[in-house]
């Protein structure tokens, strides 16, 4: 006979192994057919960005998962020589979107970096002023 608390025990153990298995839900999923993800970057930080964006690649060339390899095949990264209230705009040009695959920055790095990735977090957080998605479709 199976106690009560047993099957809870149990229970929670079988619902966690299941949790852990699922794929867990992009953070930041891009919809339309193509994106333009404008990043604001502090003005004296930019070096800093720059390192974060050459991990980001790297972990997306890297990647075990193929659907990073196409993701950044449709990737463009731009620097605006215009500055914006003293920060650095920088431009990240998505076309074709992936859909239902990662675009955050540190959680792709975290899959491929894992040790690395609060080095790369820091960097990023310490440097960031802002962030625009505009999602584009094609006009037939």
């Amino acid at each position: 006979m199976v106690s009560g608390v047993g099957l809870a025990v149990f229970t929670l153990a079988v619902a966690g192994v299941a949790a852990a298995q699922e794929p867990a839900k992009p953070v930041m999923a891009l919809d339309g057919d193509a994106a333009m993800v404008t990043i604001l970057i502090k003005g004296d930080k930019t070096a800093d960005f720059e390192s974060v964006i050459a991990k980001y690649k790297e972990a997306l060339a890297k990647s075990d998962n193929p659907k990073r390899k196409e993701q950044l095949a449709g990737m463009k990264f731009f620097k605006s020589p215009t500055a914006v209230q003293g920060n650095a705009m920088y431009i990240i040009s998505v076309d074709p979107v992936i859909k239902g695959e990662e675009y955050d920055i540190t959680r792709v790095v975290t899959e491929v970096f894992p040790v690395e990735v609060q080095e790369v977090y820091a960097k990023y957080k310490d440097s960031f002023a802002g962030r625009q998605i505009i999602s584009l479709n094609k006009v037939p």
